[in-house]
């Protein structure tokens, strides 16, 4: 009997014995994301405006829209664990891939990290939900538009 993974991460998302978190359809608006021009370092930058604190649901509509910045599908996605409301699982379903969450203390609250495999992480600065839209749109527009 052959076994065949296409993706090198699988084989570990399905090891760690914590449960998935599948969340239900949605027909969930279009995500509020900017990319900044990148970074010295060649690191993509960008700031994400999420419409809720429950990590999982907003992850799985940003997710989708990130994978062509990294070139493929996130495997893992790091977040400070005091910055979201609702649970925190170590792994989330998005379409038919599993995504790894990790959750830290020690993160800014005001960021979240997205990698796909080895390659280098891309930051998004988080635009808390609550925030009032025009302050909103400002941070974002700042973001795509840094000053020279």
């Amino acid at each position: 009997m052959t076994s065949s993974v296409t993706d090198p991460d699988a084989a570990r998302l399905d090891d760690d014995g914590g449960p998935v978190w599948t969340p239900s359809p949605s027909s969930a608006p279009d995500v509020r994301l900017v990319w900044a021009p990148s970074r010295d370092d060649g690191q993509p930058v960008g700031a994400w405006w999420p419409r809720t604190r429950d990590a999982a649901v907003a992850l799985r509509t940003l997710l989708p829209e990130v994978n062509s910045r990294l070139g493929g599908p996130a495997t893992r996605v790091s977040l400070n664990i005091d910055a979201w409301d609702a649970e925190q699982p170590r792994r989330l379903r998005v379409g038919n891939r599993l995504v790894r969450l990790g959750w830290f203390h020690t993160m800014d609250r005001a960021t979240v990290t997205l990698a796909r495999g080895s390659d280098p992480r891309v930051t998004l600065v988080v635009v808390a939900p609550e925030l009032n839209a025009d302050e909103a749109r400002n941070v974002l527009h700042a973001m795509s538009n840094p000053s020279p």
